[in-house]
């Protein structure tokens, strides 16, 4: 929404690039705080990281494919992360 108020309109593409790194994020936080959970202190911490790493990519002088690769590689540790710890707690269990 904030996209379409800035540009004084939308169209069906409009934020497609902002997707990524927030699932990237939310994922990260589900596994950061409380492993297999989604809470606002872990989106937060998700978010704070993946701000913080394209920051940096960006500052360092990284090419334009390195963000995108970063947030799939990211999303793709978080949700292999969560769905590890997830199933060793429901083995704990046992």
């Amino acid at each position: 929404m904030v996209l379409a108020a800035r540009a004084a309109g939308a169209t069906a593409d409009n934020g497609t690039t902002m997707l990524f790194p927030a699932l990237a994020a939310v994922f990260l936080g589900a596994t950061a705080i409380r492993p297999g959970r989604f809470n606002v202190f872990g989106t937060v911490f998700g978010v704070a990281l993946v701000a913080v790493s394209v920051s940096g990519l960006t500052l360092a002088g990284a090419a334009d494919w390195v963000n995108p690769v970063f947030n799939g590689a990211a999303l793709a540790v978080a949700v292999g992360l969560s769905t590890l710890l997830r199933r060793q707690a429901g083995r704990g269990g046992d």
